[in-house]
């Protein structure tokens, strides 16, 4: 199932880094370290699996004609993908965010009128640029929709089935954000310091098996309010599950400071060889990018070579702004 990201700027082509799915030695953790892993994977092993399709995910299909209408989603698809949302969020220490009806009812007429045109997997998506709108769609429901795609969009191809889960891990991830490796905008979104509030929608396209899934989570008055954090990292301190970084996945460091340079970042394995340092490679500063976000800087990178084995324990040094510890673990247990 192939997936694809979608975010408004072009930036670098990806670049290979060193990745190991095999534990090198097992690691002790510390009590506080223990205490946060069960606690994280009893949470893990709380969110619903289920698998969704055509069929089941609607509570009642959209209508591609007059009358138009956006459909409804199955009611648990919705709470899944925000319980979800919220897991990731409680990784970087953030609060919950709220899920109201009119923000899903306008993240679904998103979804709805990206699958109305058949919308393809491109930055022209977000906002709908350039697309017609279908004369069954009033000029209100279309600028709905117009605000609404300018969050999270993800796009499945021939999905005949997905979980609620697999599309929001593919937003966090950000292991192929067709806007350029590096970016990091639909992180940004899911792990927002302004944000109190996010609408779900999706919808299979009108003749394909598309499926466009909307994560509408920029809200004026959010981009308005105080950052609750004045930074997050990406793998989160403390403790991160070894399943959310991957040989593509792009590290990141968000802050309300501002930063112009790009700092040298350094990644210690502390379990294997503490006076090893691997250089970061792929440093981007994308500077006030994500600014609606809550980020005055947001910096990306890859670990370079050093190996990730999970329950090792990881420092990270960006720079003279910050430096950090994590430890992976297993969401499964």
């Amino acid at each position: 199932m192939k997936k694809h990201n979608l975010l408004v700027v072009i930036v670098a082509v990806v670049e290979c880094i060193a990745f190991t799915a095999q534990p090198v030695q097992a690691a002790k953790y510390s009590k506080a370290e223990a205490k946060q892993v069960k606690y994280f994977q009893r949470k893990y092993k709380n969110l619903d699996k289920a698998q969704y399709n055509r069929n089941s995910i609607y509570q009642q299909a959209p209508n591609f004609a007059n009358p138009f209408s956006p459909g409804v989603l199955n009611p648990a698809y919705i709470s899944t993908t925000m319980d979800y949302v919220n897991y990731y969020r409680d990784l970087v220490g953030l609060p919950s965010e709220a899920n109201p009806d009119d923000a899903n009812r306008s993240a679904q007429i998103g979804a709805a009128s990206l699958a109305a045109v058949n919308a393809s997997a491109s930055l022209q998506a977000h906002g709908l640029i350039n697309y017609l709108r279908p004369n069954y769609i009033s000029e209100n429901d279309w600028g709905i929709a117009e605000n609404a795609t300018l969050g999270n969009i993800n796009f499945l191809d021939d999905a005949h089935s997905a979980s609620a889960g697999e599309i929001v891990t593919d937003l966090m991830r950000e292991d192929n954000n067709i806007a350029g490796a590096g970016n990091i905008g639909h992180r940004a979104i899911i792990l927002s310091t302004r944000a109190t509030r996010m609408g779900i929608g999706a919808a299979y396209g009108m003749s394909t098996d598309m499926l466009y899934s909307v994560e509408y989570g920029l809200f004026a008055d959010d981009i308005l309010r105080a950052p609750v954090k004045s930074r997050i990292v990406y793998p989160a301190a403390k403790v991160f599950p070894y399943e959310l970084v991957g040989k593509d996945t792009p590290w990141s460091y968000s802050t309300t400071k501002r930063i112009s340079s790009k700092p040298k970042i350094y990644i210690t394995d502390l379990t294997k060889n503490k006076k090893k340092r691997y250089r970061a490679t792929q440093v981007r500063n994308f500077k006030t990018l994500f600014y609606g976000e809550g980020y005055t800087t947001t910096i990306t990178y890859r670990p370079g070579k050093v190996k990730l084995v999970n329950t090792h324990k990881y420092k990270v040094q960006i720079g003279k702004y910050y430096t950090y510890t994590f430890r992976f673990f297993r969401q499964k247990g």
